[in-house]
């Protein structure tokens, strides 16, 4: 039987990691920078592409370096609080994404989390991210489309993570993430087509 006090030790992490993914960035940069409502401002999504096109450069920017110092703060913290415990890892790492993509402070009403979940991953294990920076560019090579390489890499996730981290652990690391990060991934709310993202260069276009 688990010790009590272990449990205790993995739910904080969880608990602390999710509160930590719940900061989101992208609403508070522009309320900052442009007195705005992001979630009142083109998709209404809490991400760096609608903070950018809708109110510029550096809150997008700012953004991007908060949600990085996220995933990788939680992934210290864990590292530090539970040495040699990937399973604490993978813990802080799904529940900093869930935070991003459903924060407590915004009524579960959150971004993507790629940004957060992908310096998290990177600071667990670098090989997974850039396999799976690999797979979107191929991916994107051969469809053109950012959604479909998108979804490509997401259902890659559990093999990904199970063939690098080549633990049980690793496996349902990277289903679960799989399964919420499909959950947020809709044509109608992808930034990256409602933008154009790309299109100058032969990418998404109509």
């Amino acid at each position: 039987m688990a010790d009590l006090s272990s449990i205790g030790h993995y739910l904080m992490v969880a608990g602390v990691s999710y509160l930590v993914g719940s900061v989101p960035f992208a609403f508070i940069w522009t309320l900052v920078i442009a007195r705005k409502d992001l979630r009142k401002l083109g998709s209404g999504n809490i991400t760096v592409y609608n903070s950018y096109h809708n109110v510029g450069f550096w809150p997008a920017m700012l953004t991007m370096i908060g949600n990085a110092g996220l995933g990788l703060g939680v992934v210290f913290a864990a590292r530090w609080f539970l040495p040699d415990s990937d399973l604490a890892l993978l813990v802080a790492l799904v529940c900093v994404t869930a935070g991003a993509l459903w924060p407590i402070w915004l009524a579960f009403s959150g971004g993507k989390g790629t940004t957060t979940c992908g310096w998290a991953t990177l600071a667990i294990s670098p090989p997974i991210p850039l396999a799976l920076l690999g797979l979107w560019f191929a991916g994107l090579l051969l469809t053109r489309r950012t959604f479909t390489s998108t979804t490509l890499v997401l259902r890659a996730l559990p093999i990904v993570f199970w063939l690098i981290g080549r633990s049980l652990e690793f496996l349902l690391a990277g289903l679960v993430l799989a399964v919420m990060f499909h959950l947020k991934h809709t044509v109608e709310t992808d930034d990256s087509i409602r933008y154009g993202v790309g299109r100058f260069m032969g990418v998404n276009k109509s």
